[in-house]
């Protein structure tokens, strides 16, 4: 049945509290616990919750198609709170709890400030930096850094499924966090070995990561506004730029340009805003006012944008090349 126009901004007003549904489900591992199905008091003995309280929570997901619940009181998995399974492949569970981060939820709320002063509203929030704040409270830091692990919209292995990797040799993945994206490549290609570059203190947990393919990959630590690895065939970074202003980004790309050698390639991985009315995603907007709301001068970009960042660094039109996911990768090489 179609929703009208008004009760579907009615719906959208009210979705900071459906966020917290989600939340709270994945706060207590609920699509973990159903399983086959479980009754409600079984689900609040395994979670420690309490009954009424969550028989009451799994009705009103229910009413969004997560979860099933019959007037028994069992509940049921349906093909969207399986998603939220800690061991799907891809998972949303970790997406759930990023999401509803406390410095997430109160950068947010602020959003008006961003939009009157043209500054970060998470600076506003609380003071400093969106990363120095996740280093200095390390139980977030630690569920964004799962968050990163475990990408929820499959990007990784749409990635490592869309390019050819085969007969590169190296393949370098700056900025590459714990080594998600790296594993993946390696993973599905035999042949390459990988170089893993980021800050040193995001890399020391990469052996878990990358798992059997740790003897493959050498993991270094780096600044890269300061100085990309040479030596490799293909350079690779994933919502990297999106994350600094264009004159950052300006100085991440040459320093990509200053290592590659010439019949190198550049794989830039990201959201590419498609403004044709009909043809735009929501959630790469959604990711463009979060970046908005995150850091200053961050944003995702149309095409045009990434074609005039490449050109300033002395690089050739990107080349776009979809993926299953959101992302599409620009593959780009020395003008």
């Amino acid at each position: 049945m179609a929703v009208e126009p008004f009760a579907e901004v009615a719906l959208h007003m009210r979705g900071f509290q459906v966020s917290q549904l989600v939340f709270v489900a994945a706060k207590l591992r609920l699509a973990d616990r159903v399983g086959d199905g479980r009754t409600i008091a079984e689900l609040a003995a395994d979670s420690s919750a309490h009954p009424e309280m969550l028989l009451r929570l799994c009705r009103a997901l229910a009413a969004f198609g997560i979860f099933a619940v019959d007037d028994a009181g069992r509940v049921t998995q349906t093909h969207q709170s399986a998603c939220l399974r800690s061991d799907a492949s891809p998972t949303l569970h970790y997406a759930a709890l990023y999401w509803s981060l406390p410095s997430t939820w109160a950068a947010w709320s602020n959003l008006h400030h961003t939009m009157v002063t043209g500054e970060p509203a998470f600076e506003a929030t609380f003071g400093m930096p969106n990363f120095e704040y996740l280093k200095a409270n390390p139980e977030q830091g630690a569920v964004f850094d799962e968050f990163m692990r475990h990408s929820p919209d499959d990007r990784h292995a749409a990635v490592a499924a869309a390019y050819d990797f085969s007969g590169a040799g190296i393949v370098v993945d700056i900025g590459g966090g714990s080594g998600g994206l790296l594993r993946a490549i390696l993973d599905a290609h035999t042949d390459v070995r990988g170089i893993l570059a980021d800050q040193a203190g995001i890399v020391a947990g990469a052996a878990q990561t990358l798992g059997p393919q740790a003897d493959r990959c050498e993991v270094m630590a780096i600044d890269f506004f300061a100085r990309v690895p040479k030596g490799g065939d293909i350079y690779s970074m994933a919502q990297i730029l999106h994350d600094w202003n264009d004159e950052s980004c300006l100085k991440i790309l040459a320093n990509c340009r200053a290592a590659m050698n010439p019949g190198g390639r550049l794989l830039v991985i990201e959201r590419v805003l498609e403004t044709l009315s009909g043809r735009s995603l929501p959630m790469n907007f959604l990711s463009d006012m979060n970046m908005m709301v995150l850091f200053p001068g961050a944003k995702e970009r149309t095409l045009a944008e990434f074609s005039r960042l490449f050109r300033e660094s002395g690089l050739r039109e990107p080349q776009i090349i979809p993926t299953r996911s959101p992302y599409s990768i620009l593959e780009t090489c020395l003008a």
